[in-house]
């Protein structure tokens, strides 16, 4: 199953991808998944509750976007809707980037 996401940003670039490498930075401690950054990319891989997956995030001017292939399940189990949620939160400006950062630990 594909799924991809597209979400805007109002601040400075450089902040949508310090939150967004807090969120992947978040995944990887809470779920152990891979996650590896090179320069505005950031790939994201692992398996959570079972359910195998690959993502790609990229940073563009103004604009996130994410494509994430998963099995078959992640849909039942609510993958897409959680993406999407952290997506927002991540994203929300109303978020202190350090607070988001502090989730990871």
């Amino acid at each position: 199953m594909a799924m991809s996401f597209e979400k805007p940003f109002d601040f400075p670039q450089a902040e949508a991808l310090e939150r967004l490498q807090a969120l992947t930075d978040h995944w990887s401690a809470k779920h152990g998944l891979q996650v590896e950054w090179n320069g505005s990319e950031g790939r994201v891989s692992g398996k959570v509750r079972g359910v195998k997956f690959s993502g790609v995030m990229k940073v563009g001017d103004h604009r996130v976007t994410v494509e994430v292939k998963a099995g078959f399940l992640a849909e039942k189990l609510g993958g897409r809707q959680y993406v999407e949620g952290k997506l927002t939160e991540y994203l929300d400006p109303k978020q202190q980037v350090a607070e988001l950062s502090a989730r990871a630990r």
